[in-house]
């Protein structure tokens, strides 16, 4: 154990006679890294400017005690282990970005063929009724609908008046797969006897297979008076029929309501000025429900054309309200010629001079187009048919592109022999495509690994 050379004396303000503390001694340690104890200078040599400094750092113990730590050991170089983490992190990100590439699908990207179309009016289209068409022609089936409004007016007096019963009715057809004309005012006679009458000319459809033809129209009693307000008939038959027996028992109709509004006597009076206007705001409001309906129908697959409805009003007998006006009732018949898109596509491009079959275009903006015909205000037209209209304003023709087809021809080809192929589509006008992943030359095997999409042409966007 190397000897103590140090001790404390402390003099106090210095003054002689101060006591002199002895210094606390004991062991002093001095270790060297990995070499146990360390060599002490030579005794007679040691001093406080020549003792060897250790690396270590001196502790003190709770007994006054001193000694060294040993550091802790050196770590591997933290530069070292930050940049492989910085290449770890690099290649992760490499191979998800070269996983997002593998793993995208091909994409082929079409703009179809398109030609725009305008119109003048002085193009005559021909339609005809579904049941009766030519082969090849443009045909359309006839979307029957009745609504009905009403309005309260003042009364001024009273007034005698005479009304006839009316009520709806369904006109059948097993006699014949011709259509059968009914002229106007033909009769209609009830179990009772009672005689009502068809106010307008009415064709009934032909019977199709066992399916009867029939079409539905309003009926009025042919005297004025409550007893004509009678509950629904299930068979009228048609007196005008007798001659011909097999006729007279397969040509009838039937009633699924009332007749009603039959009436003879004193009524609150109304102004023929309040009647008229209180009928013309009922009547628009007939109209746009009749719009309404029509729009309904018009989809991907049908055409409609607003100006090709038929729309018939028909005022209903007036009831008396509980404050002592009257309420005005009409009643609108709705007759709406629905074409097939396919078959409307190919008569329009037929008025350019193109050719073609129902399934290879469309028509956009049809809506817009302007329709004119000669249609009887009874609907009579429609129902017999054929339509004859023109059509003025401006529209797109749009070819239809057979997705399916065109992924087959791409399936397993060189990317080299894309446009080539689409060469092949009268209906592609534009195609670009993207390979996936990028350093393959061709497109996938599995045609259903191809996504098309097919985007609007320019003039519809």
């Amino acid at each position: 154990m190397a000897k103590d050379y140090f001790k404390d004396a402390v003099e106090e303000g210095g003054q002689s006679g101060a006591r002199e503390t002895p210094a606390r001694r004991g062991p002093s340690f001095s270790y060297s890294e990995g070499m146990g104890e360390s060599r002490g200078t030579p005794q007679g040599e040691r001093s406080i400017r020549n003792i060897s400094i250790s690396p270590r750092r001196a502790m003190r113990n709770p007994s006054g005690e001193t000694h060294e730590v040993a550091p802790p050991p050196r770590s591997p170089s933290r530069g070292r282990r930050r940049w492989l983490w910085i290449a770890a992190v690099l290649s992760l990100v490499i191979l998800v970005v070269l996983g997002l590439f593998a793993f995208r699908a091909t994409a082929v990207t079409v703009i179809p063929t398109s030609r725009a179309i305008e119109q003048n009016g002085d193009v005559h289209i021909v339609g005809y009724l579904e049941s009766a068409a030519p082969t090849g022609s443009l045909t359309y089936t006839l979307s029957a609908y009745d609504f009905e409004d009403s309005g309260a007016v003042s009364s001024q007096g009273v007034e005698k008046v005479s009304v006839r019963a009316s009520g709806n009715i369904t006109l059948y057809n097993e006699y014949s797969d011709s259509s059968v004309r009914l002229l106007k005012n033909t009769r209609l006679e009830a179990p009772n006897g009672l005689i009502f009458r068809i106010p307008e000319e009415v064709v009934i459809p032909g019977k199709k297979g066992a399916s009867p033809g029939s079409i539905t129209v309003t009926a009025a009693a042919e005297r004025s008076g409550e007893q004509y307000n009678v509950a629904p008939v299930s068979r009228f038959t048609l007196p005008g029929l007798k001659g011909n027996a097999a006729m007279y028992a397969k040509v009838y109709a039937r009633s699924s309501v009332a007749m009603s509004g039959g009436f003879e006597g004193e009524r609150p009076a109304v102004p023929v000025g309040e009647l008229d206007a209180a009928r013309a705001d009922i009547r628009v409001r007939l109209q746009k429900k009749a719009q309404e309906a029509a729009r309904a129908l018009m989809s991907d697959a049908t055409i409609v054309l607003l100006d090709l409805m038929s729309v018939k009003y028909e005022s209903l007998p007036q009831t008396i309200e509980a404050g002592g006006g009257v309420r005005i009732h009409e009643k609108a018949h709705v007759e709406i010629p629905v074409f097939p898109a396919g078959e409307f596509a190919a008569a329009l491009a037929d008025t350019i001079a193109i050719s073609l079959s129902e399934e290879e275009a469309r028509v956009v903006g049809a809506d817009a187009l302007a329709a004119r015909s000669e249609i009887d205000s009874s609907g009579t037209a429609l129902a017999e048919g054929p339509l004859d209209f023109t059509l003025n304003g401006k529209a797109l023709l749009v070819w239809n592109i057979d997705v399916a087809a065109l992924s087959r021809a791409l399936a397993g080809r060189a990317e080299g022999e894309f446009q080539t192929i689409i060469a092949n589509f009268a209906s592609i006008q534009e195609a670009r495509a993207r390979i996936e992943p990028f350093w393959r030359g061709s497109f996938p095997e599995d045609e259903s690994d191809i996504k098309i999409k097919v985007t609007a042409p320019p003039s519809q966007q």
